[in-house]
């Protein structure tokens, strides 16, 4: 262990990623509230909304793979930190668009972004903790990652309220340098020989796994969970009469929640299996989401979204540990490009269903659609994961 950890475990390198990890999500998170009326003011509609969602999430896609395998052969660290610049950029970006067109091009940077930098940065603090203090430093890492979007949102709504975005914009895009700033003196070890092993496992042999399909099918009910959420839960709270600093205060009281259970959920995984955690997350954000398009007031709200936030946070730990446990280290950043492509592709198709469903039913109806959907979605969960990789050759020789 490094001379340098505490009886805990928290080493240096532990801090800065964590550190690194909340100012990038920060700086995510900060535009969350504010984006939809943002984008409304320079004359987006509903439906085109939901296609800028689609435009982060198509990057993402069509990048991940790559973006994986380049993460296994030269490391996690070296692709963070384009990410981070991306990151940087993208605030900027928005002070400069004068048109609804203009957002596309800046939410495909931010999909390459968020594809360059939290993926890697879960794998990153994986591999530079011991076995005895790795879930620990997981569940660190996403606890780190909740603080950021609990302060980001606070933050932006209320800079927006009594400054305007242009300074939200601008604050969102100073976290960015901070992650930067530190991520740059964390060591990374050097990554190992990219030469095919015996059991490591190809990009197809990832997707042919069943319980990594079944985690990747997971990813993409969550995904749609969280488009619904971020995208059309601002302007449901607008329509039953909220402002942009009550608004950003539920999107808080989801993330202080999210936050203060990633980390006993990263400690949790060593003594219940991260797959049943994965699936009560699911289900209990599902519910609470369908809950939350039924109710109006600002406490309940508030105290709905808050429990979304448990939920969310349970899955987004859990659904982390699933993965990186059941692929082998030098294969984890295929794996993770596995899991994070179906979320993606969640992400540009959702996003435009939601925005059509917005238009015609309202945003009650979209949240509502992301709940029952994702009930539906987590018996194909369970079906998938009750299967093991040997059942699913079998099944591949007897179809041949």
């Amino acid at each position: 262990m490094d001379p340098s950890s505490t009886r805990l475990g928290l080493t240096k390198k532990i801090a800065l990623v964590s550190l690194a990890i909340f100012f990038a999500d920060a700086s995510h998170s900060t535009v969350i509230p504010i984006f939809p009326s943002f984008a409304q003011d320079i004359g987006a509609s509903l439906s085109m909304l939901g296609s800028y969602g689609s435009a982060s999430a198509l990057t993402m896609l069509l990048f991940s793979l790559p973006l994986g395998r380049l993460s296994d052969r030269y490391g996690r660290r070296k692709m963070m930190m384009p990410g981070l610049v991306l990151m940087i950029i993208v605030p900027l970006s928005y002070t400069l668009a004068s048109s609804p067109v203009h957002l596309y091009p800046i939410r495909m940077f931010l999909g390459l972004a968020l594809g360059l930098t939290f993926g890697n940065g879960f794998l990153l603090m994986t591999e530079i903790s011991d076995s005895d203090t790795r879930n620990m430093a997981q569940g660190l890492y996403m606890t780190s990652m909740g603080i950021g979007f609990t302060v980001g949102p606070l933050i932006g709504g209320f800079t927006t309220k009594f400054y305007g975005s242009k300074y939200a914009f601008l604050i969102s895009s100073g976290f960015g340098v901070l992650s930067l700033l530190l991520l740059y003196f964390v060591d990374e070890k050097k990554p190992k020989s990219t030469t095919k092993k015996e059991g490591q496992t190809s990009f197809f042999g990832s997707i042919k796994d069943p319980k990594i399909f079944a985690g990747g099918v997971a990813n993409f009910l969550n995904s749609l969970m969280y488009n619904a959420v971020t995208l059309f839960f601002p302007v449901y709270g607008a329509g039953v009469g909220f402002d942009e600093a009550q608004i950003g205060t539920a999107f808080t009281a989801r993330g202080l929640a999210s936050t203060g259970v990633r980390l006993p959920v990263g400690s949790l995984t060593k003594h219940v299996r991260a797959f049943v955690l994965m699936v009560v997350g699911l289900l209990v954000s599902s519910l609470t989401i369908f809950s939350v398009s039924e109710s109006s007031g600002l406490i309940l709200v508030s105290v709905l979204m808050g429990l979304q936030g448990v939920a969310y946070g349970v899955y987004l730990t859990s659904g982390n540990v699933y993965v990186a446990s059941n692929s082998i280290e030098d294969n984890r950043g295929t794996a993770m490009a596995v899991y994070s492509m179906f979320g993606n592709l969640s992400g540009i198709i959702n996003p435009l269903i939601l925005g059509f469903i917005a238009e015609t039913y309202g945003s009650q109806g979209a949240l509502k659609f992301s709940s029952i959907m994702t009930l539906f979605g987590l018996f194909i969960v369970y079906i998938l994961a009750s299967r093991n990789p040997v059942d699913a050759v079998k099944s591949r020789v007897l179809n041949l």
